[in-house]
């Protein structure tokens, strides 16, 4: 190519450069939301189970997935061209997905028993109805891999078919940064709390900042170099709608998992306790899988790999991906690896069905 189309090139991009950011500095919207067609089928509080639309649905049992409460579920159904939800969907499943919604001042005293043993078994229940199945496979992301562990092993009545985990850590000892601060005494967890009894957002967000300080530099340095092409605005727009969307967190339920997670380390140790129960790994007894982000810098891999050791399960898979934490789901190579993977998994551990819409 010739420097004077290299340079015509590069001014046609400034153009467009200047014309998108015009656009994006408006809130012009280049992604959805959510990347697929779905419907609501349950809702409890602020607890929502979402349907994805499919035409074609051969596998079984369905898969419900959910995150944590730290942030709404959009990685899991980022962009058209990076959606794990998607990517089930379309290899024949069954896929729903339950939002548990933003706390507010009114649940400020909701606890892990309220999310576990009130709403997900009440959200498997409607599932199984809306689907016409006997059992479910379970998919939880980061804190909600955390979920599913506790509710497993805490005995919630839930007929399980699989467990799918991603970036879940079970040795908070191994996590550092705000949680190594939190565990050695030198933030003062109550001082995270706000005037609802919740820890708001901002103090949420803190924490991935903590972790990777520079990263809002090098989005913006990406965003300039990109800003002329329409397809990089749109799955720009979806991860970073993802990464600054955090929810409050429950304040009862911080002190919760605080003790339960962070200072007692009670995955590792066997000390969980569940509605007054002890929850016990080993009650697991299903095939599962593990999905671990291997330059993971919110979950390093010292903190989520020890679960095959803690568990006794009939078949247990560690799938190493060499990716970040959201890059695990909402990457180039999270179609091209994560996704496949985890789609021969389940196709390994489900059923063939009468295709059905």
């Amino acid at each position: 190519m010739s420097i004077a189309y290299d340079i015509r090139r590069e001014v046609e991009r400034n153009v467009v450069r200047a014309r998108n950011g015009i656009k994006y500095a408006s809130g012009t919207e280049w992604a959805p939301e959510h990347a697929s067609p779905r419907e609501l089928v349950w809702s409890q509080g602020k607890a929502r189970l979402w349907r994805l639309r499919s035409d074609r649905v051969t596998m079984g049992p369905p898969v419900l997935m959910f995150i944590g409460l730290v942030s709404l579920p959009h990685i899991l159904d980022l962009h058209e061209k990076s959606t794990l939800a998607g990517a089930l969907r379309d290899a024949g499943f069954d896929v729903y997905i339950l939002d548990w919604g933003a706390a507010d001042e009114g649940d400020a005293q909701n606890t892990l028993e309220t999310y576990l043993v009130r709403y997900l078994p009440r959200a498997v229940r409607a599932l199984l109805r809306e689907s016409q199945c006997d059992d479910v496979t379970l998919l939880g992301y980061c804190m909600g891999g955390c979920f599913a562990l506790v509710a497993v092993g805490g005995q919630v009545s839930i007929p399980l078919r699989n467990l799918v985990i991603f970036a879940t850590p079970v040795d908070f000892s191994q996590m550092g940064g705000l949680v190594e601060a939190l565990r050695d005494g030198e933030i003062d967890p109550e001082s995270m709390v706000d005037w609802t009894g919740n820890v708001p957002p901002h103090i949420v967000s803190s924490f991935f900042r903590i972790r990777k300080p520079t990263v809002e530099l090098v989005q913006y340095a990406n965003l300039w170099e990109n800003l002329w092409s329409d397809e990089f605005l749109s799955s720009y727009q979806a991860m970073a709608r993802w990464a600054s969307t955090h929810v409050p967190v429950p304040g009862a339920l911080f002190r919760q998992v605080l003790k339960g997670w962070l200072y007692d380390n009670g995955f590792a140790n066997g000390t969980l306790r569940l509605a007054g129960r002890r929850v016990d790994l080993a009650n697991i007894d299903v095939p599962m899988l593990s999905v671990v982000a291997m330059r993971d810098d919110i979950v390093p891999p010292p903190a989520a790999l020890p679960l095959g050791s803690l568990v006794d399960v009939p078949e247990f898979e560690l799938f190493e991906v060499p990716a970040g934490h959201a890059g695990l789901a909402g990457s180039r190579k999270a179609v091209h690896v994560t996704f496949p993977g985890v789609v021969d998994w389940l196709r390994r551990h489900s059923d063939t069905r009468e295709p059905h819409q």
